[in-house]
């Protein structure tokens, strides 16, 4: 008798664990995830298009990071500012002593965070008699919801590099990007406000 209680405790569980289904995040070996990456990387993209710097064309600047010293994630902000303050029309200065204005980008937020929301029942441990295996039932989601957000808070000062004073300061913006894992009736999916997945060859632009 216990030993057919005991297999059909078995197999109940395996049933069980078949239609759980799974939306968790992977477990990752790196700093970050790919979906923290991306996360970050969207919500900097988003907030560093939002910052105008046309008034600054022509003009020669360099740009000071000593205020992002303590982001984790500092030098994709670099890059990505940089690329933006160029393609408005300023110049960045090779040489300090060249350069019109200072730019000193300040990083109020930049991270991920997470929220989860379950209907169903949680991981629940099965006693078996006479046996020392232990066995545990995975939860049961009929329904789940795990939201991970990305968050970028920017501005950038302007110094003018002669007087070293303030000329102006561009922003605050703040922008997030979001991905959801689901789970509705046992049946796992994801939704995101970025793009993923393949593309084609990228166009290569010259500027004169």
């Amino acid at each position: 008798m216990k030993k057919i209680l005991t297999t059909s405790l078995l197999s109940a569980a395996a049933v069980i664990m078949l239609l759980s289904g799974c939306a968790d995040p992977k477990i990752t070996r790196t700093g970050r995830n790919a979906i923290e990456q991306l996360l970050i990387s969207t919500a900097v993209d988003r907030s560093v298009a939002k910052l105008d710097f046309r008034l600054l064309a022509g003009e020669k600047v360099r740009i000071d990071y000593s205020n992002l010293t303590t982001q984790v994630d500092k030098n994709y902000v670099q890059g990505a500012l940089e690329s933006h303050i160029s393609a408005s029309g300023a110049i960045i200065a090779l040489k300090a002593e060249e350069a019109a204005y200072v730019l000193r980008p300040i990083c109020a937020a930049l991270a991920t965070e997470d929220n989860q929301l379950l209907v169903g029942t949680p991981p629940l441990p099965i006693p078996i008699p006479d046996v020392t295996l232990s066995l545990v039932i995975p939860e049961l989601p009929f329904f789940k919801r795990i939201t991970r957000n990305g968050i970028c808070k920017l501005a950038v000062e302007v110094i003018d590099a002669k007087t070293n004073k303030q000329a102006r300061i561009v922003g605050p913006v703040i922008s997030s990007s979001v991905n959801t894992n689901w789970v509705v009736l046992f049946l796992p999916f994801t939704t995101r406000d970025f793009k993923m997945g393949e593309s084609g060859p990228t166009e290569i632009y010259w500027f004169e």
